[in-house]
């Protein structure tokens, strides 16, 4: 199976490496940021290689929303996560709550990856 790309962009580390480890169960080959500045050149230089981006939303040096938002305007096709111990910010992104098992993870990444083949498919239709 070829190893699709997913961005893991959090502040701690160890939390960036327990969402990794989820995602490479799932066959994604993972790269990291530890923040949203960081995260959105990493999507830049894998232009089009990036399957899904999961970020917290509260980072310093660049947060995940203006990550996220900066991304589905510059590349609309990549599927994003939000993740946060926050409340759920009012926006229309796929959001997981901290701290979260592996199976909401998985959930999340299975409701954005289906939206964004039904609607990569409604646009060639």
């Amino acid at each position: 199976m070829p190893h699709r790309i997913s961005l893991v962009v959090d502040d701690e580390p160890a939390l960036r490496a327990y969402v990794a480890a989820i995602l490479q169960r799932e066959h994604f080959q993972t790269v990291e940021a530890d923040n949203g500045a960081d995260g959105f050149e990493a999507v830049r230089k894998r232009e089009g290689e990036v399957a899904l981006i999961v970020t917290d939303v509260q980072m310093p040096g660049g947060d995940g929303l203006t990550l996220a938002t900066s991304v589905r305007k510059t590349f609309p096709a990549v599927p994003i996560i939000l993740v946060s111990g926050h409340l759920r910010p009012d926006v229309d992104f796929e959001f997981v709550q901290k701290p979260f098992s592996p199976a909401a993870l998985l959930q999340a990444v299975r409701n954005v990856l289906v939206a964004h083949r039904a609607a990569a498919y409604s646009r060639a239709s």
